[in-house]
């Protein structure tokens, strides 16, 4: 990853947490065209919307994550809380289910 990526990135966080939340929107967009393969810009793409209360571009955005890194935990974790906020039980259950056995089948760290 260049530092001009990681850096358009802590900007549009910077954004975010500055109350500026669409303009952190266009800037992880713009990120994205850039780089595509960014995993961290998808996943606060959707974490974004879901604190706007945008649930539907939470979930489009974090299943873009999802087709692009389906191995990380973190994504169906959110798809989880995404699900349940919106009433769907079985479909966040599913997806918590995906990330404990993704949890689980990393190896131990060593120390």
């Amino acid at each position: 990853m260049s530092d001009t990526v990681q850096g358009s990135y802590e900007k549009a966080i910077d954004l975010f947490g500055s109350g500026k939340p669409e303009e952190a929107i266009q800037a992880l967009k713009n990120l994205i065209e850039k780089a595509p393969d960014f995993a961290d810009a998808y996943e606060s793409l959707g974490m974004i919307y879901y604190r706007q209360g945008q649930l539907e571009e939470a979930i489009a955005w974090t299943n873009k994550l999802v087709d692009l890194r389906p191995e990380y935990p973190m994504a169906h974790t959110n798809l989880s809380i995404f699900y349940m906020k919106k009433g769907m039980k079985e479909r966040a259950e599913e997806e918590k289910a995906k990330a404990v056995v993704l949890n689980f089948s990393k190896p131990p760290v060593k120390k």
